[in-house]
């Protein structure tokens, strides 16, 4: 279940459900957007150019779409909170930058499963890093641990601090090429 949009420069326009599928043309000036079908008038929006996002309204939307995302937000604040309450609180201010709710849905879905990749402590402290950042979305937040930033700031944590690189068998160490391990020929 889904809204049907057109896009105009890069932003997306709602059309009555009745022509899901179908070729719409668009008339649009300064102000407004006109929608037609088969040159017969089927709605107006007030023109917006922010880009990847989304003009609704609401006689437009498919049935049950944003009590399902409520219900999924709902389940995905519990996860994060489980996680640990920055993480809830940073996924409730992704919540919010997101004007469309599918994609709070699948941004915070996408922040959840950072924790099996990068781990509690580093996702925790990458969530309190792009909060006092202001940097809102998957993408934002993935890229902390990804370029490994989180390790070049300092957060005040309680307790201890996060052992940022994970434990496994083939990582070497700092003394590793310093030592014998190297074989001569290979230099």
């Amino acid at each position: 279940m889904r809204n049907s949009y057109v896009s105009l420069n890069n932003h997306y326009y709602s059309v009555p459900k009745e022509y899901i599928g179908d070729t719409v043309e668009l008339l649009y000036d300064g102000d407004t957007v006109e929608i037609y079908h088969k040159f017969r008038h089927i709605t107006t929006h007030r023109r917006d150019d922010t880009p990847f996002t989304y003009s609704e309204k609401p006689s437009h939307k498919l049935p049950g779409v944003l009590h399902e995302c409520r219900i999924r937000m709902d389940d995905i604040y519990r996860k994060a909170r489980e996680i640990d309450p920055v993480v809830e609180e940073y996924i409730k201010l992704v919540a919010v930058a997101k004007k469309y709710p599918v994609q709070a849905v699948r941004s915070s879905d996408g922040i959840l499963s950072l924790v099996e990749r990068f781990g509690h402590d580093r996702v925790v402290l990458s969530c309190r890093i792009a909060i006092e950042f202001g940097m809102f979305g998957y993408n934002e937040l993935e890229s902390i641990p990804a370029n490994r930033e989180n390790e070049k700031y300092h957060v005040q944590m309680e307790g201890p601090a996060p052992e940022l690189t994970p434990k496994h068998r083939n990582l070497r160490g700092k003394d590793y090429f310093n030592s014998k391990n190297i074989n001569e020929n290979d230099k």
